[in-house]
């Protein structure tokens, strides 16, 4: 699916990358990127309501960054080769650790306000069997854009299909140290909530 260049949303695991967090100076991003999403379509869609809004009304942002067309493949790499100097390293790290199903590598991943959370996950057997089931079937990670929000950047991706953006997720990481590291700090957030929806519809294009 190409991407129009015209104007135009959490937990842990297969199901769960959600927004990329940069607690340093984020790097320059190339421009500009609109989102779009109904009121309806969102998984916070009270708020919205509560300022009077209708379901059917359309919630935009617009966000620093750029998206990729083609979408960028991001394939399995080693412990030994992981790297976390950049967000698609990191992603390609945690895609790896995941599919490995490699629980020191996957607490390594992850930034050190989401370890008690990740370790509940890690501890439950029958969800961590469903992960590395479903990781198994998987060869790549698509990276079909970057954008920054505040401190944080959120990373568009998608598994398997590569066309499939229904099942789109914004995964996300956070700057620790000079590494990048995985974090759920944006489960909340109504602006990453419009951009997971916009995503998953393919309402989204850089701004001419």
């Amino acid at each position: 699916m190409a991407i129009a260049r015209i104007a135009r949303a959490p937990g842990l695991g297969l199901l769960a990358l959600a927004a990329v967090a940069l607690a340093a100076a984020p790097p320059a991003l190339a421009g500009e990127v609109v989102f779009r999403a109904k009121v309806k379509d969102l998984w916070m869609s009270v708020p919205h309501l509560d300022r009077g809004k209708t379901l059917g009304a359309v919630i935009q942002v617009v966000l620093s960054g750029e998206l990729f067309d083609p979408p960028r493949e991001l394939g399995v790499v080693s412990r030994a080769q992981a790297k976390w100097n950049t967000p698609e390293a990191a992603l390609r790290s945690d895609f790896s650790a995941w599919k490995a199903d490699d629980a020191e590598w996957i607490r390594a991943n992850f930034a050190a306000g989401d370890q008690a959370a990740l370790a509940q996950f890690l501890a439950d057997a029958e969800i961590r069997a469903g992960s590395k089931a479903g990781f198994a079937k998987l060869d790549s990670v698509f990276l079909w854009g970057l954008v920054r929000h505040e401190v944080y950047a959120l990373a568009l991706i998608t598994y398997g299909q590569v066309e499939d953006l229904s099942r789109g997720l914004v995964a996300t990481l956070i700057e620790e140290a000079g590494a990048w590291k995985r974090t759920n700090a944006l489960s909340a957030d109504e602006t990453l909530d419009v951009v997971w929806s916009a995503f998953r519809a393919g309402e989204m294009a850089m701004r001419p």
